[in-house]
């Protein structure tokens, strides 16, 4: 739509599109502002904008008067939508993009408020307002979908936004449940509006702390008080009520007229934390994650934006949060890799965190049984709890599996404390860090394995599927009957997993008293939640999984952990590995013994001398640190060195491996032999070649700058040649 000459004066808005295309790198665009929304538009609105031939979101960067005779042919500005970004905002997402070397689109996308579900007011009336309820029905044949959903539906009735969240499904599945007679919809009553997140004014008392919290309590409490901002970590062992103090801190907040924010690893497994602070703060909480349904979590953007709610709980997205006067944000298990983006931009929550408070001033406080190495170099920061508030730190036992006989999983002596358990009638928690039946599979004559065809990586056998399995890209294979590379033997299946351990528990626990959790059993928070409440009711019972049982869960009646495997992770090709083995165990052992019964952990290891693990069941947190941070001193890595990883990606193998060596001698000059690593071949993953670069540096942002300029002058030549540039600052993974 071209603008009428009149000579006049005209708004115009520069706008940034939000678009993942690389090739418009940061570029901004102009577009006429009309006259009935010019009153509407500030620096920050987000905009539908016509883009080529679709209308796209945009955020507005700069708004201008111009005489409209030096226009060129502009385009109009189509809508404004009802919440903008503030100028708070818009500077973190600047920051971010600086700090992690990323687009500032891709930065401006983690701010932007949630985008409307354009075109589906019918279908969310109907998955948001209604309870479904299930009708009998015998003769209609349901599709795998159908019946999903189906199950999803108990007895009473829910939610019917809640039961395809469940299930997994569309609402278009849900309607032709509808049609065909297999289930009813019914107006739901006005109580249910919001049931499942039905909120009091707050109805728990604060418990009475112990002297050891009431002394954590003051000295947190202080430093949420001084000006500017200040850095804290809490080191609790499990047990020792942590959860307790973040509450009396957000108390604290809300007193004094500010906000907080309490982040959570993986909002899937924390809904006890959720609970807890809604039990104590009523209307006033407010969550986000990115697997709320699209309404629900506008309707939260939305409370959360006009100051209803002034306490947020989320995983990490929800560290971008818009709440007004921010004064501290809580970083529960703050140790986690999930804190950390693996897609661009990179970013940490920790560091977002950071930066927002220094701007206004506020407390950080990161909340750990295991702080991440890098937060324990400055112990000054460190607030310790060194008592559980309840039940004792349950007793160690090492199973050496080089002199067990066993033809299963679970040697004879953790056979026998789980049989002792069950007899009891107690709980036992059971943890082996490999998902799916079998790791890999391979032949007993010559060796071969069963490897991904685009990822150069062992296939996973998953029984239920009865497939081979790629963790990585998600491809699946039948499993040959013989070897495929000498025909000669059948194939065996190696390091078995969840699914194969599962399978071993139910030949010794009762029927129907073992329960898996894994993110291969699990396909919702819906389904999670029934799991962990079926668990909590089973006397005897048992939970299997991986990391995730080691994850917030709060079980009085769990008198036992068995790891089935405590060498998972510990040789894998990562200078974290000690350190996450050290956490892991040491935080699934925290599941035992929290309530009146003692507390017993079994460990079975092929290595029972390696330090990490030694130290973890011995309790010598104190020794591993200062090991740990000599050794990183002495190799050059966190905290002593900032790490920034760069990855060369491509179809073409030998252009990808020549782009990497070009990257590497034009960072060579500016960094020694010691600071710049590499490059070095990765598996391929989907088809593509790998090949990274490390650059460990004690002078971060120096790094950081050589290594922008660099990409900035090679991404657009490379990515024209098919070869793709990646940049990871801080980085987590190294796979």
């Amino acid at each position: 739509m071209a603008s009428a000459r009149t000579g006049g004066e005209r708004s115009v808005a520069q706008v940034m599109p939000l678009l993942k295309l690389r090739h418009l790198g940061d570029r901004r665009f102009d577009y006429l502002v009309p006259a009935d929304l010019t009153s509407q538009l500030v620096v920050g609105s987000v905009v539908s904008v016509p883009f080529g031939s679709r209308t796209v979101r945009a955020v507005v960067l700069a708004l201008e008067r111009h005489d409209e005779r030096s226009l060129p042919e502009l385009r109009f500005i189509e809508a404004v939508e009802a919440h903008r970004v503030s100028p708070g905002l818009l500077s973190l997402a600047l920051e971010l993009s600086h700090r992690y070397l990323a687009s500032y689109e891709s930065c401006l996308r983690l701010v932007a408020p949630p985008r409307a579900a354009a075109g589906r007011r019918a279908t969310e009336g109907l998955v948001a307002r209604w309870i479904v309820r299930t009708k009998p029905s015998e003769t209609v044949k349901l599709t795998s979908k159908q019946q999903r959903l189906v199950a999803a539906i108990p007895e009473d009735g829910i939610v019917a936004r809640a039961a395809c969240a469940a299930a997994g499904v569309s609402p278009a599945v849900l309607r032709n449940l509808v049609a065909n007679g297999t289930i009813e919809l019914r107006q739901a009553p006005e109580a249910w509006e919001r049931s499942e997140e039905k909120r009091d004014e707050g109805r728990d008392h604060p418990p009475a702390l112990s002297v050891e919290q009431a002394q954590v309590v003051g000295q947190l409490g202080a430093a949420l008080t001084q000006p500017g901002f200040v850095a804290r970590q809490l080191w609790g062992v499990t047990g020792s009520g942590k959860t307790e103090v973040y509450l009396r801190l957000i108390g604290g907040a809300l007193d004094a007229g500010g906000a907080a924010i309490l982040l959570v690893p993986e909002i899937a497994l924390t809904m006890q934390t959720i609970e807890r602070v809604r039990a104590r703060f009523g209307d006033r909480v407010g969550v986000l994650h990115s697997g709320l349904p699209q309404g629900e979590r506008r309707r939260e953007y939305a409370r959360i934006a006009s100051g209803d709610a002034a306490v947020v709980v989320g995983a990490r997205s929800a560290v971008f949060a818009p709440v007004s006067d921010l004064r501290l944000v809580i970083m529960d298990e703050s140790h986690d890799a999930s804190y950390k983006q693996e897609e661009e931009p990179r970013y940490h929550a920790k560091v977002v965190a950071e930066l927002r408070l220094r701007s206004g001033g506020g407390l950080l406080l990161e909340g750990s049984a295991t702080p991440a190495v890098e937060s324990m170099a400055d112990r000054a920061r460190c607030v310790r709890l060194g008592s559980r508030a309840t039940g004792d730190i349950p007793v160690s036992t090492v199973v050496d599996m080089r002199r067990q006989a066993t033809t299963g999983i679970l040697a004879p002596a953790s056979r026998q404390e789980l049989g002792d358990t069950l007899r009891r009638a107690e709980q036992a928690i059971v943890l082996l860090n490999r998902r799916g039946f079998a790791r890999y599979v391979h032949c007993e004559n010559c060796g071969h394995v069963m490897m991904c065809e685009d990822c150069e990586l062992s296939l996973t056998y998953h029984s239920q599927a009865r497939r081979l399995l790629c963790h990585h890209c998600g491809r699946a294979y039948a499993q040959p009957a013989l070897c495929p590379s000498c025909g000669q033997a059948p194939l065996i299946r190696g390091a078995p997993g969840t699914e194969r351990l599962f399978e071993e528990l139910h030949g010794l626990v009762p029927e129907g008293k073992v329960f898996r959790l894994d993110s291969d059993a699990l396909t919702s928070q819906t389904r999670l939640r029934a799991l962990l409440r079926e668990f909590s009711e089973a006397h005897p019972g048992v939970l299997v999984g991986t990391q995730m049982v080691a994850k917030g869960h709060d079980f009085p009646d769990v008198t036992l952990v068995v790891v089935a495997d405590a060498d998972t992770a510990l040789y894998v090709p990562d200078f974290r590995a000690a350190e996450r083995t050290f956490q892991l165990l040491t935080q699934v052992a925290g599941r035992a013994g929290r309530g009146q019964k003692a507390g017993r952990v079994v460990v079975q290891t092929w290595n029972p001398d390696v330090p990490c693990i030694k130290m973890a069941l011995d309790r010598d947190e104190v020794g591993f640190y200062r090991r740990e941070l000599s050794a990183r001193r002495r190799l050059g890595y966190p905290p002593f060195t900032q790490l920034v990883r760069l990855v060369a990606v491509g179809e073409d193998p030998n252009r990808t491996r020549l782009g990497a060596a070009h990257l590497a001698r034009r960072l060579s000059p500016h960094f020694t032999a010691c600071e710049l690593r590499g490059p070095a071949r990765l598996p391929t993953l989907k088809g593509k070649s790998r090949w990274h670069i490390l650059v460990a540096a004690h002078d971060g942002q120096r790094a950081r700058t050589i290594v922008g300029q660099a990409m900035t002058q090679l991404v657009e030549p490379y990515r024209r040649r098919g070869v793709a540039l990646l940049v990871d600052v801080d980085p987590i993974s190294f796979g």
